[in-house]
C-alpha cells in the first residue's frame, strides 16, 4: 500500500509539473476546443462524401480482479461449448436503469428550464413540465428496491440530487417571474412620470408652435425621455446586460437630481401635490431598482448554482453506471446461461466470504471493420450522430473552461473579501490559465504591497499620534501661558483670579488687583526695534514674577500691559503699599541684553471685595485707576475710586452718542470772524464744530473731541468738517462774499494720512473753490507724527493753501515748529493774550513773539480778545488779526454775511472808545513815511523760501 501511495503521489506531482509547464490561456483552450470540433465535423463529412462507413464496436466486460496472495485458490474459468437446446425459462428481471436516457432527459430539462426562466409564456411552462416528467420517468427505476445495475446508495444519492435540482429550478423560475414583474412595474412608473410631465408641458403656453415653459420642466421631460429609451430592454424577454443596467441607473439618478435641485421652482409652478407625486414615484422607482438589482443578483447566483447541480447530477449518473452491480445470492437465483453466440463468456466463481471482495476491473474489446457502401439514409444518421457528438464535446469543453474560470475568480473574490476584512498577506494560488495566473500574480503582489503599506501606515499613525499628543500638550501650554514671557495669559488669569476670589470669600481676606503699563513703551519700540522691545517685556515679566511671587502672581494681558494679583491682603492700605513698592522697584535699572535700562511703570489698583466682586469687574476697575495714574504723570500709582467709574460711564455715553450723531447728522458748523487790524474788516473766519444734542443744546468741542480722538471717530468727524467748511466757502465765494477765507482745524491723525493733501485738492476741484480761500489750522502736536506730516504740509503749501499754527506760545517746541513747519500764520494762545495789560512779563513775551513773527513775515492772529485794552494794544501791530468775543461770537453759516458789516462798525467804535486811534494814526503815518524796506524784503524772501520748500 505504501508503494502504491508513493506511486500515486509521484504521478500527481508529475501531472502538476506538466500542467505548470503546459499552461494554456483562455483563448488557446477555446481555440483547441473549436479546432477539435471542426476536425471531427470535417472528418464526418469526408466519410459521407466518399461512401466509406467506419464501424467501431466496443464491448464492455467486467471481470473480477485476481485475489491478493495468499488467497485460497479458485477454480479457473472454463469455456462451455455452445448448445442449441433452449435454456430454461429465466426469472423476470427487475427494471433496469438506463443512464443514456437519463442524460438525454437531463439535457432536455436543462434547455427547457433555461427557456422557462427567460420567458413565462404558456408554451415554455408546458415544455418545462413535460421535460420534468420525462426526467422523473427516466430516473424512476431508481426507486425500486432491487436493481442489478447500481447500488441503493447511488440510487438514493441520485434521487436526492434530482429533488434538489428540481427544487432549485422552481425557485429560479419564481425569481425570474418576480424580476419580470418588478421590471414591468418600473416601466409603468417611468410611463406615469413621463405622462405627468408631458401633461404639465401640454398645459404650458404655446407660441408659434413652440412650448414656452420652465427650463427645469423641459430638462426633466428630456431626461425622462432618455430614461424611457434606456428602459426599453426591460420590456423584452432578452437578458439585460450590466452596461444597460448602468445606463438605466444613471438615467434615473439624473431625473432624481433634476427633481431635487429644482424642488422650490417645481413647487411654485406645478404645486405641492404634483411635486409630492413625482417624489413618491421616484422613491418607489428607487425601491424597485434595488429590488430588481437584488433579484438579478439572486438569479445570477442561482443559475450558477443550478448549473453546478446539473453537473453534479450528471457526474452522479456517470459514476452510477460505473459502479459494480448488486451481488445476488447463488441459492436464490441460478446462474444465467451463456447466450447463444460465438464469443466466449467469462464465468465468475464466487470468492470465499472470509476474503474482502476486490474492486471489479473492466476490459474493453474493440473491433473495427470498414466497407464501402452506397449513400443511404443511414449515412445521414451517422452525420447527425457525429454532429451531435461534436456539439456535446463542445458543450462539455465549454463547461470545463467556464468552470476552470469560475473557480479562480471565486478564489480572487474570496481573497479580496479577506483583504477588505483586514487580513494581511492573502495569497491566491495559480490554476494553470495564463490570464488568470497573471491576474493572481498581480493580486498577490498587490496583497504584499498592501500589507507593507499597512505596516508603514500603522507605524506612521503611531508617530502621528505621538506628534498630536506633543502638539496638544504645547497647545495646552500656549492656551494658558504667554508665549513671550511665560506668564499666565488673559485666560489663565481669569481662572487663577476666580480661584483666589473663592479662597478670599471663604477666609474673609482682601485681594489686590494691579493693572500696570510701561511708560513710553512706544519710544522703546520705535527707537530700539521691536526685538529689543520684546526683550524688555521679558525682563519686566521676570521682575514682576519675582516681586509678586511672595504674595500672589503676575500675568500678561497683551502688549505692554501686565497684571499683578496680591492675595491675602489685610486692607486697601496694604494693597496701596504693595502696589507702590512694585512701582518704586522699577525705578532701578533693568538689565536687557547686557544694557541697563530704566523703565518706569504706571499702575492702577483696586481691591476685592470693596471695589468689585467679579474678576472682570476688578480688572475693569484697575484699568480705570491706571488711566487716572497716567493722567497724573508717569511712574504713579492710583487706587480706584467711585468717581472714576462715573467718568468712565460718562465717556462711554459720549462715545455712543457720537456714533449716533454721525449717523443722524447732528453736527453743525459755526464761524467766528477774524478782523484785520489795518482795515478793520473781516479777513477770514474760523470754522468751529458744534454738536446739537437730542435736547436741542449745543455742545462745544471741548466736551466731545477728546473722546472722539480716543475712540477713533476723530478722523470721520474731521472729514465731515473739512467737506462742510469747503462747501460753505464755495457758496460765499460765488455769492455775497467773493473774498471769503475759511480756517479749518485739522487733527494730527488726519495729517498722518498720506492721502490728506490729495483729498483737500479733490474737494477744492469738486466745489470749484480757489486754494487761497481756505487755511489749514493745526497744533504743534503734529511734530510728534513724524516727517510724513511735514511732507503733507509742504504739498499743501505747494498747492497754494495757507497753513496756520494754533495755540502758539503754550508748548515747549513752539520755536522749533517755526523752523520745521511751512507756516503762513501764527495764532497766539488766549492765555498769552489774557496777560496783556495785566502781567508785565506776559506783555513783554507777547510783544517779543509778535516782533519775531513780523520779522519772519508771518501773519498773526490773537485769539480770545475780550477786553478793550487788549484790542487797543493789538490793533497797533501790522499783519495782526484779532479774534474774540469782544468783536464777534461764532454764528451759523446763514448769519455770517449780515454780521460782516456789523463787525466792522463795532471795531470802529472800539478803536475810538479805547483811545488807540490817535496813536494808531501817528504810527501809520510814521510807517508810511519811513517804510522798513529791509524788513519787507526779508519777509518776502522767507515767504518765497517757504513756498519753494
Amino acid at each position: 500500500m505504501k508503494g502504491l501511495g508513493s506511486a500515486l503521489k509521484s504521478l500527481s506531482q508529475r501531472g502538476l509539473s506538466l500542467r505548470h509547464h503546459l499552461r494554456l490561456g483562455i483563448v488557446a483552450r477555446l481555440s483547441i476546443s473549436f479546432a477539435g470540433v471542426a476536425v471531427l465535423i470535417l472528418a464526418t463529412n469526408i466519410v459521407v462524401q466518399q461512401g466509406i462507413l467506419v464501424e467501431r464496436t466496443t464491448e464492455l466486460r467486467t471481470i473480477p480482479a485476481p485475489p491478493p496472495p495468499p488467497a485460497p485458490k479458485v477454480a479457473a474459468p472454463h469455456i462451455e461449448p455452445p448448445h442449441v437446446e433452449p435454456p430454461p425459462a429465466p426469472l423476470q428481471p427487475s427494471p433496469r436503469f438506463a443512464a443514456e436516457n437519463a442524460l438525454g432527459a437531463l439535457a432536455r430539462f436543462e434547455q427547457a428550464s433555461q427557456t422557462r426562466i427567460g420567458s413565462e409564456a404558456a408554451d415554455t411552462q408546458t415544455g418545462y413540465e413535460q421535460t420534468a416528467g420525462e426526467l422523473n420517468a427516466a430516473l424512476k427505476p431508481l426507486n425500486g428496491k432491487a436493481n442489478s445495475v447500481i447500488t441503493p446508495a447511488a440510487a438514493s444519492r441520485i434521487s436526492a440530487d434530482l429533488k434538489a435540482y428540481l427544487a432549485q429550478g422552481r425557485t429560479l423560475i419564481g425569481i425570474a417571474d418576480s424580476r419580470r414583474t418588478t421590471e414591468a412595474a418600473r416601466i409603468a412608473l417611468v410611463e406615469s412620470l413621463n405622462a405627468r410631465v408631458k401633461k404639465s408641458l401640454a398645459g404650458a403656453l404655446t407660441i408659434f408652435g413652440r412650448v414656452v415653459a420652465r427650463q427645469s420642466l423641459v430638462q426633466l421631460s428630456a431626461e425622462l425621455d432618455t430614461l424611457r429609451q434606456t428602459s426599453e430592454p426591460l420590456a423584452t424577454q432578452a437578458p439585460v446586460t450590466p452596461a444597460q443596467l448602468t445606463q438605466i441607473s444613471d438615467a434615473e439618478q439624473r431625473v432624481q437630481s433634476t427633481l431635487s435641485t429644482n424642488e422650490s421652482g417645481f413647487r411654485r409652478s406645478q404645486g405641492n401635490d404634483w411635486y409630492q407625486a413625482m417624489a413618491s414615484d421616484m422613491s418607489q422607482l428607487g425601491v424597485l431598482q434595488e429590488k430588481s438589482a437584488q433579484l438579478s443578483s439572486d438569479l445570477a447566483s442561482g443559475v450558477s448554482g443550478l448549473y453546478e447541480r446539473g453537473n453534479k447530477l450528471r457526474n452522479s449518473l456517470f459514476a452510477a453506471e460505473s459502479e459494480p452491480p448488486i451481488p445476488v445470492q447463488q441459492a436464490a437465483q441460478p446462474a444465467p446461461l451463456a447466450p447463444v453466440a460465438a464469443a466466449p463468456v467469462a464465468v465468475l466463481v464466487p470468492v470465499p466470504a472470509a476474503q474482502p471482495r476486490p474492486p471489479p476491473m473492466r476490459t474493453f474489446v474493440e473491433s473495427r471493420s470498414t466497407s464501402n457502401v452506397a449513400r443511404d439514409p443511414q449515412s445521414r444518421r451517422i452525420v447527425e450522430w457525429a454532429s451531435g457528438a461534436a456539439a456535446m464535446i463542445m458543450i462539455i469543453m465549454c463547461i470545463g473552461i467556464v468552470l476552470s474560470i469560475v473557480a479562480p475568480v471565486r478564489r480572487l473574490v474570496r481573497a479580496a473579501s479577506q483583504i477588505a476584512a483586514g487580513q494581511d498577506s492573502v495569497h491566491v494560488s495559480s490554476d494553470g490559465i495564463t490570464e488568470l495566473d497573471t491576474l493572481a500574480a498581480a493580486f498577490n503582489q498587490m496583497s504584499t504591497e498592501l500589507a507593507t503599506a499597512k505596516a508603514a501606515s500603522l507605524q506612521y499613525q503611531e508617530g502621528l499620534e505621538e506628534k498630536v499628543q506633543e502638539r496638544t500638550r504645547r497647545l495646552q501650554e500656549l492656551s494658558e501661558r504667554d508665549p513671550l514671557t511665560g506668564l499666565p495669559n488673559r485666560r489663565q488669569l481669569f481662572a487663577l483670579l476666580n480661584t483666589a476670589i473663592e479662597r478670599a470669600r471663604d477666609a474673609g481676606h482682601y485681594i489686590g488687583v494691579l493693572f500696570l503699563d510701561i511708560d513710553n513703551f512706544k519710544y522703546i519700540n520705535d527707537g530700539m526695534g521691536h526685538a529689543f522691545g520684546d526683550s524688555v517685556l521679558v525682563g519686566m515679566g521676570e521682575r514682576l514674577q519675582q516681586l509678586a511671587s511672595a504674595r500672589g502672581f503676575a500675568a500678561r494681558l497683551g502688549g505692554d500691559e501686565f497684571t499683578v494679583v496680591l492675595e491675602c491682603a489685610t486692607g486697601i492700605e496694604d494693597i496701596r503699599a504693595l502696589g507702590q513698592g512694585i512701582v518704586t522697584a522699577f525705578r532701578s535699572p533693568l538689565v536687557v541684553e547686557g544694557r541697563e535700562l530704566v523703565v518706569s511703570v504706571s499702575a492702577g489698583a483696586c481691591a476685592y471685595p470693596v471695589h468689585a466682586q467679579q474678576a472682570a469687574a476688578l480688572l475693569e476697575a484697575a484699568d480705570m485707576a491706571l488711566f487716572r495714574a497716567k493722567a497724573l504723570g508717569r511712574s504713579q500709582l492710583s487706587v480706584f475710586t467711585a468717581d472714576l467709574q462715573d467718568v468712565a460711564a460718562a465717556k462711554f455715553a459720549t462715545e455712543q452718542g457720537l456714533r449716533r450723531a454721525i449717523e443722524r447728522g447732528e453736527f453743525e458748523l459755526f464761524f467766528q470772524p477774524e478782523i484785520c487790524a489795518e482795515t478793520l474788516e473781516v479777513g477770514l473766519v474760523e470754522a468751529l464744530i458744534r454738536w446739537r444734542g437730542t435736547d436741542g443744546r449745543l455742545l462745544l468741542p471741548g466736551a466731545f473731541l477728546a473722546v472722539a480722538e480716543e475712540s477713533g471717530l476723530g478722523i470721520e468727524i474731521g472729514d465731515w468738517v473739512l467737506r462742510s467748511a469747503i462747501a460753505a466757502a464755495s457758496e460765499w465765494h460765488r455769492g455775497a462774499w467773493p473774498e471769503a477765507r475759511v480756517a479749518i482745524n485739522v487733527s494730527p491723525r488726519q495729517l498722518a494720512d498720506g492721502n490728506f493733501a490729495d483729498r483737500v485738492q479733490a474737494l477744492l476741484v469738486e466745489y470749484q473753490l480757489p486754494a487761497r480761500c481756505i487755511e489749514i489750522e493745526l497744533t504743534e502736536s503734529v511734530l510728534q507724527t513724524g516727517p510724513a506730516t511735514v511732507e503733507a504740509l509742504k504739498r499743501l503749501r505747494a498747492n497754494g493753501i495757507a497753513v496756520a499754527l494754533d495755540d502758539f506760545g503754550t508748548g515747549y517746541s513752539s520755536i522749533a515748529s517755526l523752523e520745521v513747519l511751512p507756516l503762513t500764520r501764527i495764532k497766539l494762545d488766549r492765555t498769552l493774550i489774557a496777560g496783556i495789560g495785566i502781567s508785565p512779563r506776559l506783555t513783554v513775551i507777547a510783544q517779543a513773539i509778535i516782533s519775531m513773527c513780523q520779522g519772519l513775515g508771518l501773519e498773526i492772529t490773537a485769539e480770545g480778545v475780550e477786553q478793550p485794552e487788549q484790542f487797543a494794544y493789538l490793533v497797533r501791530h501790522r499783519s495782526m488779526f484779532i479774534q474774540g468775543y469782544l468783536l464777534a461770537t461764532p454764528v451759523a453759516q446763514a448769519d455770517l454775511v449780515p454780521l460782516l458789516a456789523v463787525v466792522k462798525e463795532r471795531a470802529h467804535e472800539l478803536l475810538i472808545t479805547s483811545g488807540a486811534l490817535p496813536a494808531l494814526e501817528e504810527q501809520f503815518a510814521v510807517r508810511s513815511s519811513e517804510p522798513d524796506q529791509a524788513l519787507a524784503d526779508s519777509a518776502q524772501a522767507l515767504d518765497q523760501e517757504s513756498q519753494t520748500a
